[in-house]
């Protein structure tokens, strides 16, 4: 089984490449987990497209941007609250690597209070919790495409992944919609090259995600069930 997540951090990824993304997941019957930052939704539109795709059984949860309970950004449960207003069954959270970023033990224990059923970050914390924590993602994109191109990235994402399910018998994997209309770029240490080569694989159609993810659903949904993420944790539950 694989746990589909896909981390919406922009207006971008939002408008051009999560509906390109959910095209491809149609195609193959499938639903995944989609997780939302709270200050990328400006328009009453963006809000209505999120709730759609809720209605259409897609999961949506949280991409918590305030991921050390800071008093100089809206608060966790403020966050939480302004998905709930727009009358999404908020069941999951994950931190946003953007802005304050993953800080380990204060982002575990800010996560855990909000009272959600799930959430996910790095490894699993050094305390109890009382929220279930999922298994730590393979980053299709950043962790793979990114640093060695489509097809050596998707060859050496696969054979990871074969590992996981091999070794547990489930797995989550995440990708980011806005790569899916725009290119992840060359990985470089220098920023200047990274940004110049975006603009360049962009136009010549090099780096980005659609057709790895295309290939990705199709490679494994006769191997494995694709699922949701609140659908996972479930199943992992089943023996708790």
């Amino acid at each position: 089984m694989i746990g589909l997540r896909h981390d919406v951090d922009n207006i971008y990824g939002l408008r051009d490449g999560l509906p390109k993304l959910i095209r491809i997941e149609e195609k193959f019957g499938i639903r995944s987990t989609i997780f939302v930052r709270t200050n990328i939704m400006p328009e009453k539109s963006d809000k209505e497209y999120i709730k759609q795709l809720e209605d259409k059984g897609w999961e949506i949860g949280l991409h918590l941007t305030n991921t050390i309970n800071t008093s100089e950004f809206p608060s966790p449960k403020d966050e939480l609250r302004f998905l709930r207003n727009i009358g999404l069954n908020i069941q999951g959270v994950t931190p946003c690597g953007q802005t304050i970023g993953w800080k380990g033990e204060v982002t575990w224990k800010t996560m855990d209070s909000l009272g959600l059923q799930y959430m996910e970050g790095y490894g699993i914390p050094d305390f109890e919790t009382k929220t279930f924590v999922m298994p730590t993602h393979l980053t299709l994109d950043h962790g793979y495409v990114k640093k060695f191109g489509e097809n050596k990235g998707y060859q050496l994402f696969t054979q990871d992944l074969d590992v996981i399910l091999q070794q547990r018998g489930h797995a989550t994997v995440l990708s980011h919609p806005e790569w899916f209309v725009r290119s992840l770029g060359y990985n470089s240490k220098h920023r200047t090259v990274i940004r110049l080569t975006r603009v360049i694989f962009t136009a010549l159609s090099k780096r980005l995600m659609s057709n790895v993810y295309n290939q990705f659903l199709t490679d494994y949904n006769e191997k494995t069930k694709f699922m949701r993420y609140i659908d996972l944790m479930k199943y992992l539950m089943r023996d708790i």
